[in-house]
């Protein structure tokens, strides 16, 4: 039923448990797993009464924090008896890049988190496990 498998993980509780539901169905259907993580770019300026400060972004530091993320989905997944195919480490729109790595794999299942670790754009503006849903070409399984 399913061979490929893409999982976004974002470091949140509802991500690792996305992750343990995708090893637990990749070994049930001897499926490949693709992990997936776009690491949140904090905002590049700040509101000083009417004005605004640029706040500069390092993005050396937050590409080594996605790959901390990423080594730890990596070591979770192997503790669930699941060897990943793919680690990736993207920037963008989480929503966006997670559809391109499942173009790109021709996965047949979505795995993602309900809530991750979002901002409060989020709420404003869907979240990424909705984005994804909507706009998937094939299964998706959002896991709480």
């Amino acid at each position: 039923m399913f061979s490929n498998i893409t999982v976004g993980v974002d470091g949140s509780d509802h991500g690792w448990r996305a992750l343990e539901v995708a090893c637990d169905l990749a070994q049930h259907y001897n499926a490949n797993v693709h992990l997936v993580h776009v690491p949140e770019i904090p905002p590049s300026a700040m509101a000083i009464g009417i004005g605004a400060i640029d706040v500069p972004i390092d993005m050396e530091q937050v590409m080594s924090a996605g790959q901390a993320v990423m080594a730890e989905a990596a070591t979770l997944a192997r503790e669930h008896g699941v060897e990943p195919s793919s680690q990736i480490v993207r920037t963008g729109t989480a929503s966006a890049e997670i559809l391109h790595t499942a173009e790109s794999t021709e996965t047949d299942l979505i795995v993602s988190g309900r809530r991750g670790v979002g901002n409060v754009a989020s709420l404003l503006l869907g979240s990424t496990s909705q984005k994804i849903a909507h706009d998937a070409q094939c299964a998706c399984l959002t896991v709480k």
